[in-house]
Protein backbone atom coordinates (compact mmCIF):
# COMPACT_ATOMS: atom_id res chain seq x y z
CA UNK A 1 0.00 0.00 0.00
CA UNK A 2 2.89 2.35 0.80
CA UNK A 3 4.49 1.66 -2.59
CA UNK A 4 1.18 2.34 -4.34
CA UNK A 5 0.84 5.64 -2.51
CA UNK A 6 4.39 6.65 -3.44
CA UNK A 7 3.70 5.73 -7.05
CA UNK A 8 0.49 7.79 -7.02
CA UNK A 9 2.35 10.81 -5.61
CA UNK A 10 5.10 10.44 -8.24
CA UNK A 11 2.54 10.24 -11.08
CA UNK A 12 0.70 13.31 -9.77
CA UNK A 13 3.97 15.26 -9.49
CA UNK A 14 4.87 14.33 -13.07
CA UNK A 15 1.43 15.38 -14.32
CA UNK A 16 1.77 18.71 -12.48
CA UNK A 17 5.21 19.27 -13.99
CA UNK A 18 3.91 18.54 -17.49
CA UNK A 19 0.96 20.86 -16.97
CA UNK A 20 3.24 23.69 -15.74
CA UNK A 21 5.48 23.17 -18.79
CA UNK A 22 2.45 23.31 -21.10
CA UNK A 23 1.20 26.47 -19.41
CA UNK A 24 4.63 28.10 -19.66
CA UNK A 25 4.81 27.42 -23.39
CA UNK A 26 1.29 28.77 -23.80
CA UNK A 27 2.21 31.94 -21.90
CA UNK A 28 5.37 32.46 -24.00
CA UNK A 29 3.24 32.47 -27.15
CA UNK A 30 0.48 34.66 -25.66
CA UNK A 31 0.00 38.43 -25.84
CA UNK A 32 0.15 38.46 -22.04
CA UNK A 33 -1.45 36.86 -18.98
CA UNK A 34 -4.68 37.94 -17.26
CA UNK A 35 -5.38 37.04 -13.63
CA UNK A 36 -9.02 37.67 -12.71
CA UNK A 37 -9.28 38.23 -8.95
CA UNK A 38 -12.44 38.67 -6.87
CA UNK A 39 -12.43 40.23 -3.39
CA UNK A 40 -14.97 40.32 -0.54
CA UNK A 41 -16.88 37.07 -1.14
CA UNK A 42 -18.33 34.61 -0.85
CA UNK A 43 -21.89 35.88 -1.30
CA UNK A 44 -24.91 33.79 -2.15
CA UNK A 45 -25.95 35.84 -5.19
CA UNK A 46 -22.74 37.07 -6.89
CA UNK A 47 -20.30 34.22 -6.25
CA UNK A 48 -22.35 31.39 -7.86
CA UNK A 49 -23.02 33.51 -10.96
CA UNK A 50 -19.32 34.32 -11.34
CA UNK A 51 -18.39 30.66 -10.83
CA UNK A 52 -20.94 29.63 -13.48
CA UNK A 53 -19.43 32.02 -16.04
CA UNK A 54 -15.86 30.87 -15.25
CA UNK A 55 -16.89 27.21 -15.48
CA UNK A 56 -18.65 27.76 -18.79
CA UNK A 57 -15.51 29.40 -20.23
CA UNK A 58 -13.07 27.01 -18.50
CA UNK A 59 -11.26 29.94 -16.85
CA UNK A 60 -9.53 29.70 -13.47
CA UNK A 61 -9.57 32.74 -11.17
CA UNK A 62 -8.54 33.79 -7.67
CA UNK A 63 -10.97 34.56 -4.85
CA UNK A 64 -9.74 36.62 -1.88
CA UNK A 65 -12.28 35.64 0.74
CA UNK A 66 -13.64 37.16 3.93
CA UNK A 67 -15.17 35.40 6.95
CA UNK A 68 -18.21 33.35 5.92
CA UNK A 69 -20.91 31.40 7.73
CA UNK A 70 -21.75 27.71 7.26
CA UNK A 71 -24.32 28.54 4.57
CA UNK A 72 -21.47 29.78 2.38
CA UNK A 73 -19.10 26.85 2.97
CA UNK A 74 -20.37 25.05 -0.19
CA UNK A 75 -19.23 28.05 -2.26
CA UNK A 76 -15.70 27.87 -0.85
CA UNK A 77 -15.67 24.12 -1.54
CA UNK A 78 -16.93 24.75 -5.05
CA UNK A 79 -14.15 27.30 -5.69
CA UNK A 80 -11.63 24.69 -4.62
CA UNK A 81 -13.20 21.81 -6.57
CA UNK A 82 -13.38 23.84 -9.78
CA UNK A 83 -9.66 24.65 -9.66
CA UNK A 84 -9.70 28.26 -8.51
CA UNK A 85 -7.27 29.70 -5.97
CA UNK A 86 -8.71 30.63 -2.59
CA UNK A 87 -6.74 33.59 -1.28
CA UNK A 88 -7.19 35.33 2.06
CA UNK A 89 -8.59 38.84 2.38
CA UNK A 90 -9.26 38.77 6.10
CA UNK A 91 -11.63 37.58 8.79
CA UNK A 92 -12.74 41.22 9.10
CA UNK A 93 -12.51 43.96 6.48
CA UNK A 94 -13.04 47.11 8.54
CA UNK A 95 -9.79 49.12 8.53
CA UNK A 96 -10.39 50.14 12.13
CA UNK A 97 -10.42 46.46 13.12
CA UNK A 98 -7.58 45.37 10.86
CA UNK A 99 -4.93 48.09 11.01
CA UNK A 100 -4.66 49.07 14.69
CA UNK A 101 -1.35 47.16 14.70
CA UNK A 102 0.64 44.67 12.62
CA UNK A 103 -0.29 41.96 15.15
CA UNK A 104 -4.01 42.70 14.70
CA UNK A 105 -3.72 42.41 10.93
CA UNK A 106 -1.72 39.17 11.10
CA UNK A 107 -4.28 37.67 13.48
CA UNK A 108 -6.97 38.70 11.01
CA UNK A 109 -5.24 36.65 8.29
CA UNK A 110 -4.56 33.70 10.63
CA UNK A 111 -8.26 33.46 11.52
CA UNK A 112 -9.47 33.37 7.91
CA UNK A 113 -6.64 30.99 7.01
CA UNK A 114 -7.83 28.60 9.73
CA UNK A 115 -11.45 28.88 8.55
CA UNK A 116 -10.49 28.09 4.94
CA UNK A 117 -8.39 25.16 6.18
CA UNK A 118 -11.32 23.78 8.18
CA UNK A 119 -13.54 24.01 5.08
CA UNK A 120 -11.12 22.72 2.43
CA UNK A 121 -8.11 21.09 4.08
CA UNK A 122 -5.93 23.56 2.14
CA UNK A 123 -3.48 25.95 3.80
CA UNK A 124 -3.90 29.13 1.80
CA UNK A 125 -0.79 31.33 1.75
CA UNK A 126 -1.76 33.99 -0.79
CA UNK A 127 -3.21 37.14 0.74
CA UNK A 128 -4.51 40.54 -0.26
CA UNK A 129 -4.49 43.37 2.25
CA UNK A 130 -7.81 45.22 2.63
CA UNK A 131 -7.22 48.34 0.53
CA UNK A 132 -4.02 46.87 -0.90
CA UNK A 133 -0.47 47.27 0.40
CA UNK A 134 -0.42 50.89 -0.85
CA UNK A 135 -3.43 52.02 1.22
CA UNK A 136 -3.05 55.20 3.26
CA UNK A 137 -6.21 54.74 5.36
CA UNK A 138 -4.18 52.52 7.71
CA UNK A 139 -2.15 55.60 8.76
CA UNK A 140 -5.23 56.83 10.60
CA UNK A 141 -5.04 53.79 12.89
CA UNK A 142 -1.31 53.02 13.05
CA UNK A 143 1.60 54.99 11.62
CA UNK A 144 3.96 52.78 9.56
CA UNK A 145 1.85 49.63 9.90
CA UNK A 146 2.03 48.66 6.21
CA UNK A 147 5.83 49.01 6.14
CA UNK A 148 6.00 46.55 9.02
CA UNK A 149 3.33 44.25 7.60
CA UNK A 150 4.79 43.69 4.13
CA UNK A 151 7.90 42.28 5.81
CA UNK A 152 6.14 40.28 8.51
CA UNK A 153 3.62 38.54 6.25
CA UNK A 154 6.49 37.21 4.13
CA UNK A 155 8.31 36.05 7.28
CA UNK A 156 5.13 34.14 8.23
CA UNK A 157 5.14 32.32 4.87
CA UNK A 158 2.49 34.38 3.08
CA UNK A 159 2.77 36.01 -0.35
CA UNK A 160 0.73 39.15 -0.96
CA UNK A 161 -0.87 40.21 -4.21
CA UNK A 162 -2.05 43.65 -5.19
CA UNK A 163 -3.32 44.50 -8.71
CA UNK A 164 -2.37 46.56 -11.74
CA UNK A 165 -5.80 46.71 -13.41
CA UNK A 166 -8.75 48.13 -11.45
CA UNK A 167 -12.24 47.37 -12.76
CA UNK A 168 -13.61 50.18 -10.57
CA UNK A 169 -16.56 47.97 -9.67
CA UNK A 170 -16.37 48.92 -5.98
CA UNK A 171 -16.58 52.64 -6.76
CA UNK A 172 -20.27 52.54 -7.82
CA UNK A 173 -19.59 52.84 -11.57
CA UNK A 174 -22.39 54.47 -13.56
CA UNK A 175 -22.79 51.53 -15.94
CA UNK A 176 -21.61 48.05 -16.89
CA UNK A 177 -19.69 49.59 -19.81
CA UNK A 178 -17.52 51.54 -17.35
CA UNK A 179 -16.40 48.28 -15.71
CA UNK A 180 -15.71 46.67 -19.10
CA UNK A 181 -13.74 49.67 -20.38
CA UNK A 182 -11.74 50.02 -17.15
CA UNK A 183 -10.59 46.42 -17.52
CA UNK A 184 -9.80 46.26 -21.22
CA UNK A 185 -8.09 49.68 -21.19
CA UNK A 186 -6.00 48.66 -18.17
CA UNK A 187 -4.73 45.38 -19.60
CA UNK A 188 -1.30 45.65 -21.24
CA UNK A 189 0.56 43.14 -23.43
CA UNK A 190 3.70 41.35 -22.31
CA UNK A 191 3.00 41.35 -18.58
CA UNK A 192 0.99 39.75 -15.79
CA UNK A 193 -2.28 41.70 -15.62
CA UNK A 194 -3.89 41.27 -12.21
CA UNK A 195 -7.47 42.53 -12.41
CA UNK A 196 -9.23 43.74 -9.25
CA UNK A 197 -12.90 42.79 -9.19
CA UNK A 198 -15.38 41.89 -6.46
CA UNK A 199 -17.98 39.24 -5.71
CA UNK A 200 -19.77 41.21 -3.00
CA UNK A 201 -23.56 40.96 -2.98
CA UNK A 202 -25.39 42.56 -5.89
CA UNK A 203 -22.34 43.27 -8.03
CA UNK A 204 -24.31 42.90 -11.27
CA UNK A 205 -22.15 45.30 -13.27
CA UNK A 206 -19.18 42.91 -13.05
CA UNK A 207 -21.34 39.80 -13.50
CA UNK A 208 -22.93 41.28 -16.63
CA UNK A 209 -19.57 42.17 -18.20
CA UNK A 210 -17.42 39.21 -17.12
CA UNK A 211 -18.15 36.98 -20.11
CA UNK A 212 -17.44 39.86 -22.52
CA UNK A 213 -14.15 40.62 -20.76
CA UNK A 214 -13.09 36.97 -21.13
CA UNK A 215 -14.08 36.96 -24.81
CA UNK A 216 -12.09 40.15 -25.43
CA UNK A 217 -9.01 38.72 -23.65
CA UNK A 218 -9.06 35.47 -25.62
CA UNK A 219 -9.62 37.28 -28.92
CA UNK A 220 -6.61 39.52 -28.17
CA UNK A 221 -4.43 36.44 -27.58
CA UNK A 222 -4.19 36.58 -23.78
CA UNK A 223 -4.25 33.53 -21.54
CA UNK A 224 -6.09 33.46 -18.20
CA UNK A 225 -4.51 32.08 -15.03
CA UNK A 226 -5.20 31.82 -11.32
CA UNK A 227 -2.57 33.07 -8.86
CA UNK A 228 -0.49 30.29 -7.31
CA UNK A 229 2.50 30.27 -4.98
CA UNK A 230 4.73 30.11 -8.09
CA UNK A 231 3.20 33.25 -9.65
CA UNK A 232 5.42 36.37 -9.62
CA UNK A 233 3.37 38.72 -7.46
CA UNK A 234 2.18 42.15 -8.58
CA UNK A 235 2.65 44.51 -5.64
CA UNK A 236 2.25 48.26 -5.02
CA UNK A 237 4.59 50.70 -3.37
CA UNK A 238 3.95 51.12 0.36
CA UNK A 239 2.74 54.57 1.47
CA UNK A 240 2.50 54.04 5.21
Amino acid sequence: AQEEEMMRIAIEAQKREEELKRQKEEEENATGVIFLTFDDGPTSDSTPQILDILKNRNIKATFFVLHYDENHEPLIKREQEEGHTIGLHGYLHSYADVYTSADTCLENFRKIKEQVYQTTGIESKIIRFPGGSSNVVSKKYCEGVMTELVKRVVDEGYRYSDWNVDSGDAAKPKSEEVVYNNVINGIKPGRNNVVLMHDFAGNHKTIDELDKIITWGLEQGYVFRNITEETPMVTHGVNN
